[in-house]
């Protein structure tokens, strides 16, 4: 589970260095944003493809 917030943090900008502690409210909310807009996309590429 920490490596998928982790993921979605780093979608939303968070760098991750050793020094930073644990990613915040909202950059998580950046990162699951960023994560739909492209699920999103990849759902048009795929509908595309199909037709």
């Amino acid at each position: 589970m920490a490596d998928v917030v982790n993921w979605i943090a780093r979608l939303g900008g968070f760098l991750g260095r050793k020094d930073d502690g644990f990613p915040g409210v909202k950059v998580l909310w950046r990162g699951l944003t960023r994560l739909h807009d492209l699920v999103q996309g990849w759902e048009v590429c795929q509908s595309l493809n199909r037709s």
